[in-house]
């Protein structure tokens, strides 16, 4: 990484990553993590702390974060494991799991393999995941 592609806010403890940037290799950060929209990672991404993933981002491999916001029209080819809450904005494409630790929230367009959580799942509007885990307590709503 960087220093053009990556700042740092102290205060806060978040990295902010320009909008169209790319990383080839994993990226691990300690701390919070905002992505500008466009970005893409070919490798996992670990954030050890809240992870504000761009609209329209691509990550080739797997996401473990404590809290995640996936931006509209983003595609992640692995697996996404959050410990806390998760927020799939619109469109948004994942190739395998979505796993949230408390509460999950997937919005209209998304497209997912298969999905748990271990609080309340919200689908708005026409979602398509081909699986979710048993027991998973569900709340479909319209638009």
């Amino acid at each position: 990484m960087s220093g053009s592609q990556i700042k740092y806010h102290k205060d806060s403890n978040t990295y902010i990553a320009r909008k169209n940037t790319f990383f080839e290799d994993d990226v691990k950060i300690d701390g919070n993590l905002m992505v500008g929209a466009g970005s893409n990672f070919w490798k996992d991404l670990y954030v050890n702390g809240k992870l504000e993933l761009g609209k329209g981002s691509f990550v080739r491999g797997n996401i473990r974060a404590e809290e995640a916001l996936i931006g509209a029209r983003s595609e992640i080819n692995g697996t996404i494991y959050v410990a806390g809450d998760l927020r799939i904005f619109d469109q948004a494409k994942i190739g395998r799991s979505a796993i949230a630790g408390k509460e999950m929230l997937v919005r209209p367009g998304c497209k997912i393999a298969f999905a748990k959580a271990s609080g309340t799942m919200e689908l708005v509007g026409k979602v398509s995941i081909n699986e979710i885990e048993s027991g998973t307590k569900v709340i479909v709503r319209s638009e």
